[in-house]
């Protein structure tokens, strides 16, 4: 039993040993490969001399930063709206009586199941007609309609976590229902709320094929300045991969800071008493 046992731990550690490789070995060669000239990019020794240009080359580049700023600032105003807006349908559908109720949610989650691609033309020849076309509205209000589903769905069962009872208490003592909301139900639910929003910033910050299809020059966002590094005769390997690092570092760091409440918010209602 005890040696069935060994073997069981072993096999286990090998597995998450393999699953860390599969991740690590693309973020180490995107690494070394930033710190690479272009002859040394396929040279697969360990040994090699550093370059720090490609960074240098990256951050000189204006259009580049322009892009982050772009996707700072898309980022931040679509979530904090996809938030608002749906929290409020989220409350609504856990705390009303609403017809259809269940056939209804499933409809809104259903929204989020629809592939990129399908809608990216229509959405083009709409944007363009209307002139939304490479404008941060246009960008702002595709990235809304995508995360709000998600939220949705996710924050209706944070919100279902909240007894209604303490609600119900605070409105006998003379609370208003947005009272309740502000000193009852959001600090309850804070770190559930928290995670949703983190998740859905990385989506927005992350994501590449409405970025690309929807923006021109003036609003194109950070993850389409990286696939700018790919030409027509060539590849900038160096440099696409220190912008992929520089795109990616500060949704690490940040995620570092909110990591406790990202946890604490995902695990929210998990155990029961």
């Amino acid at each position: 039993m005890m040696k069935r046992k060994n073997v069981l731990q072993v096999v286990i550690y090998v597995l998450v040993i393999l699953v860390v490789l599969l991740f690590f070995i693309p973020i180490y060669w995107i690494v070394i490969t930033s710190f690479k000239s272009g002859a040394d990019v396929f040279d697969y020794r360990f040994l090699f001399k550093p370059i720090v240009n490609n960074y240098r080359n990256v951050l000189k580049e204006a259009s580049f930063q322009k892009y982050y700023l772009n996707s700072l600032t898309v980022a931040l105003i679509s979530t904090l709206f996809a938030m608002i807006i749906g929290f409020g349908v989220s409350y609504g559908f856990s705390r009303f009586s609403i017809t259809k109720k269940e056939a209804l949610s499933f409809y809104i989650l259903s929204m989020r199941m629809i592939p990129p691609i399908v809608v990216a033309i229509p959405f083009f020849l709409m944007f363009r007609s209307i002139g939304l076309y490479d404008s941060y509205l246009g960008l702002i209000l595709i990235y809304i309609a995508f995360n709000l589903p998600f939220v949705i769905w996710v924050l209706r069962g944070f919100i279902d976590e909240v007894p209604i009872e303490l609600e119900e208490a605070a409105m006998i003592d003379g609370c208003s229902r947005l009272r309740v909301l502000r000193y009852v139900t959001i600090p309850i639910s804070f770190t559930g709320i928290l995670a949703t929003a983190v998740l859905c910033f990385i989506f927005v910050w992350n994501e590449f094929f409405f970025a690309l299809i929807l923006t021109g020059v003036n609003r194109r966002t950070v993850t389409v300045g990286v696939y700018n590094f790919i030409g027509f005769a060539e590849i900038s390997w160096g440099q696409m991969c220190a912008a992929s690092l520089l795109v990616s570092i500060p949704i690490i760091i940040f995620g570092i800071i909110v990591r406790k409440n990202l946890i604490s918010g995902l695990t929210f209602g998990a155990l029961k008493e």
